[in-house]
Order: C-alpha cells, then sequence, then structure tokens
C-alpha cells in the first residue's frame, strides 16, 4: 500500500468504516492504468480518461454548471480524478455532498496515486459503497469515465444515467411540433375519433395470466411451449408485440391482442392474413395505412409524454408507460389487467445467439448484429452478450416498471435474454 492510499484510507476508517475494509480488501491489479500527461496529468483506466489530460478544473467545472444554482444537496456517480466533489466542497451554499462509487476497485487505484483527503474530511461528504438504480438522487453528476468503468453491480445504475445522459438527443425526433409528427396525428384522427379506448380491454381480460411476447431472438425457443399453454384451461392472454406477430402467425399461434406505437411499423411487417379477432392497441403516431389494413377492432392509447397532451385533453384514452421499446407499453397494459402473472417471452434486449430479432432477417427491422456491437450486458447466465446502449436503457426502464407492481408475479421465459433484476426464469 502506499502512502497516498494510507492518508487517504485513514479518514475512510474513521467515518465509513465498512467501506474502508472493503477497500482494504479490493485489488485493482486486473485494471490496465497508465499515468497520461498534457498539459495537466490524469489516469487513463482500461483505455478511459478518468478525466482531461489538458484542463481538468475546467472539465470539472462543466460538470459543476450542469447543477441548479439554488442546490443545497448533489449526488455524484462517479468522481473521476475527484476535481468535480473538490470544488464543489469549496461551495459553501451546499449542504449535503453524495458520492456513489460504481467501481470500487477504480476507487482504490485513485486513492493509492492521488491524494483526496481534503474533501474525504468535509463533513457535507457522504461516501455510499452501492446504489439504488431506482432512487438516482437529484441533482446529479454522472461522471462519463465512471460510467463507462463501472463494475456489474451498478451496471443497472450505469444504464439509467446514461440513458437520461442520452435523452436529449434521443428526443430530437419526438418534438411536439414536429410538423411530420403533426400531419401523422392529423391524419389518424379520424380514427382515434371512431375507435374505442384501450382501457376498455383492462376490464374485458381482467384476472388472467398473460403472457407478454417481443420479437427477441430468444422467442424461437418457445413457439411449441406457447401453443401448447393455449390449449389449456383458462388459456393465458397473449399480448404481442407488432414485430413479433409474423413470427407467431407462421408458428400457429394467434395473439388476443397486438401493440403499436412506432411511426415506421408498415402492414408489411405483419402476416399477409391477420384474423379479425385479434385487437390492436395503438399509439396514433403509427402509419395511417396501418390502421387502414386491420381487419379487427382497434383501440387507442397514448404514451405519457407532452406529445399527447392536447389530443388526450380532446380525446381521453388509456394512456400506457413508454420509455422507447413497444415492450413497455406492452407490459404496462398486461399490468392494468390486473393479473396475477406476467410472463416475458421474447423481451430479450440482447443479441442473443448472435441473432437480432426473431423470425426477421439480419437488418431487417433495423439494428444489425453483422455491426461492430461496443455494448454488453450480463443475461440470466452471467454471462456478458453482446447488446446496444439504448437496449440497455429499455432493460433499465422495464425494471423499474416491474420494481413498481410487487403484486404480480413476473417471469422470464430464457436465461439467455438481458437479466431482469428481480425477475426470475419461468419453471418450464
Amino acid at each position: 500500500m502506499s502512502e497516498l492510499f494510507e492518508q487517504n484510507i485513514a479518514i475512510i476508517n474513521k467515518r465509513w468504516p465498512q467501506i474502508a475494509k472493503h477497500l482494504k480488501q479490493t485489488s485493482f491489479e486486473h485494471l490496465d492504468a497508465q499515468l497520461v500527461t498534457g498539459l495537466t496529468q490524469t489516469i487513463r483506466v482500461n483505455g478511459v480518461q478518468l478525466s482531461s489530460r489538458h484542463d481538468r478544473i475546467a472539465e470539472a467545472k462543466l460538470f459543476i454548471e450542469t447543477l441548479p444554482q439554488s442546490a443545497s444537496k448533489v449526488s455524484l456517480y462517479g468522481i473521476g480524478m475527484g476535481d468535480t466533489v473538490s470544488l464543489l466542497v469549496d461551495n459553501p451554499t451546499l449542504q449535503e455532498i453524495n458520492i456513489y462509487l460504481l467501481n470500487m476497485a477504480m476507487f482504490a487505484l485513485l486513492l493509492t496515486y492521488t491524494d483526496q483527503q481534503e474533501w474525504l474530511d468535509d463533513a457535507r461528504v457522504k461516501l455510499m459503497a452501492s446504489t439504488d438504480p431506482f432512487a438516482i438522487g437529484s441533482p446529479y453528476i454522472a461522471s462519463t469515465p465512471d460510467l463507462q468503468l463501472a463494475d456489474n453491480i451498478n451496471a443497472a445504475t450505469r444504464d439509467i444515467l446514461a440513458q437520461e445522459n442520452h435523452r436529449e438527443f434521443t428526443n430530437r425526433h419526438h418534438q411536439d411540433h414536429d410538423p411530420a409528427i403533426e400531419q401523422r396525428l392529423a391524419d389518424n384522427l379520424n380514427f382515434l375519433n371512431q375507435d374505442q379506448d384501450a382501457a376498455t380491454l383492462t376490464d374485458l381480460y381482467q384476472n388472467r395470466d398473460v403472457f407478454v411476447i417481443g420479437a427477441g431472438p430468444t422467442l424461437e425457443q418457445f413457439y411449441g411451449y406457447i401453443l401448447n399453454k393455449l390449449s389449456s384451461s383458462p388459456p393465458p392472454l397473449i399480448i404481442a408485440v407488432d414485430t413479433a406477430f409474423k413470427a407467431l402467425a407462421y408458428n400457429g399461434i394467434t395473439p388476443d391482442i397486438v401493440i403499436s406505437i412506432d411511426a415506421k411499423i408498415t402492414p408489411a411487417h405483419l402476416p399477409s392474413a391477420v384474423s379479425d379477432t385479434v385487437k390492436l392497441v395503438y399509439f396514433p403516431r403509427v402509419m395511417t395505412s396501418l390502421l387502414k389494413a386491420w381487419p379487427g377492432e382497434r383501440f387507442a392509447a397514448y404514451s405519457q409524454t407532452s406529445m399527447y397532451q392536447k389530443l388526450n385533453e380532446k380525446n381521453p384514452r388509456l394512456q400506457l408507460f413508454c420509455n422507447g421499446s413497444v415492450i413497455h407499453p406492452a407490459v404496462d397494459l398486461a399490468i392494468k389487467m390486473q393479473p396475477s402473472s406476467i410472463a416475458l417471452f421474447g423481451c430479450d434486449f440482447c443479441y442473443a445467439n448472435n441473432k437480432t430479432h426473431a423470425f426477421w432477417n439480419d437488418g431487417d427491422l433495423g439494428p444489425k448484429v453483422s455491426v461492430s456491437k461496443k455494448h454488453l450486458i450480463e443475461n440470466g447466465q452471467g454471462e456478458q452478450v453482446t447488446t446496444d446502449l439504448n437496449f440497455r436503457g429499455y432493460l433499465r426502464s422495464l425494471e423499474k416498471l416491474i420494481y413498481q407492481h410487487p403484486e404480480i408475479d413476473f417471469y422470464q421465459s430464457s436465461p439467455q435474454s438481458a437479466k431482469l433484476l428481480g425477475v426470475p426464469l419461468l419453471s418450464l
């Protein structure tokens, strides 16, 4: 142990003895760490710089400028080289500074080679060894290098914060006054006026066990299982996303409800012959041609975004949770039916079996396995598997939705799917 580590750990041991004990037992030998010099110095860990190597203080000030000027408390997720928190303790208006460590080994490394005593000894600072991904403190600063280097224990927190960091960029395609969106909503207004409220379905299908079916590649493992369960009495209610419908129809499975929310889904994404018994739940941004082609009953719903606020004032409809994936409103609709259980099929959020979707060819629905994937996620077998950054965000949003409904038993069908926190595997 270095002299700096001993000095830093002495303060931590006095204030947070459990964290000190953990740090003393933590090795950072597996980290590829190097000193990097520019106009100033920083540390590079596994190819990621913990801060700027040219002007660390200016970078830290940029992080701090994102906080409201009236803030009396702040949460830090990761600390980089410690510069941000060093500046924060100089602010007398701050009464509480909560620091969440996203990688304990990296923190042990930092304590070994840098002096962090000033802020460690500040009474307003609270050091946290773990995070609750469903209770992100606000306002907060998330250190980008720490997010990239977060360990598996903090993967959920990492993904939620990364999604929040990208929200403004993501929402550029969902602006309230986008002319294309306004035109689509106008084109679909006649359908909205005549179609039923999706809320009526929550009364129609009360207290049924529900299968929510996504289009992920593991769906291909369960066609036989689903068919067998449909012959039971009573059968489960089948709620499928639009891109899973063709796969189900090809294998002789007719869902009760299909959900479509995406502006780019066309009739070609659906089976050539759709039974008029299948009910469509849609958001008004879907293609008008899709609504025209649907042979059965249609039920309108909205997401809880401002985009549908004016429509909901004039045409109230069921509001369903959605944070980027059609699986979200499918699950939320199932929740509103008050079932005893919800089983998830093809809700993978990763490229299981090196595929993007069940039934569809690589690239048919946008994502391609052939394109280099830089992001990983843990599946139900404890393996790190390839995924996309947005998939990780969708997964965490679903986890939060499930977390809010402990009265319902949720199950994952495949251990090859990305692991959902607190959701056991279905007993087959």
